[in-house]
């Protein structure tokens, strides 16, 4: 029963899933590409940041029963994603991977709000998804204040 009145609440999260699997993969890789070592490290830091709350979100769903795979929808987004990702990073400009970085948490945010709006009901989701939103918060704050301070 549990799971029949829980069964929506995964429907906003999957998104975020995706999301965070597509910064994931393009902040490690972006570690790997630049050649700035203090920037390298932030971005290794932030790809492990986004591996804890995809396991968070994991957790949360299937600890109110919303057991279901991610649909193949879903799928496609990210690998249509990481395409584009990887496309960006092939130039390997540090400005570029900067700006794919800034992108990207700019766009989960928009999509935190947006689920967080969806989950009204819940507030265990609800407190979790607001605690990501800070880190990612964070994460934007601190790409922007260390690039604006690396190009003075």
């Amino acid at each position: 029963m549990i799971k029949s009145t829980n069964q929506s609440v995964g429907q906003p999260i999957y998104p975020l899933i995706v999301i965070l699997e597509d910064a994931k993969k393009g902040y490690l890789m972006a570690a790997e590409k630049i050649k700035d070592e203090v920037l390298s490290l932030l971005f290794k830091n932030f790809g492990y940041q986004k591996i804890r709350y995809i396991n968070e979100l994991r957790q949360l769903i299937y600890r109110l029963g919303d057991g279901s795979e991610i649909d193949q929808f879903t799928l496609s987004l990210l690998h249509r994603t990481c395409m584009q990702l990887k496309n960006g990073f092939r130039a390997q400009k540090k400005n570029g991977v900067i700006r794919s970085c800034i992108n990207e948490e700019e766009i989960a945010l928009e999509n935190y709000s947006t689920a967080i709006q969806q989950i009204q009901q819940y507030d265990e989701v609800r407190s979790v998804l607001q605690q990501q939103v800070n880190g990612i918060k964070t994460v934007l704050n601190t790409i922007k204040e260390y690039t604006a301070k690396s190009y003075c």
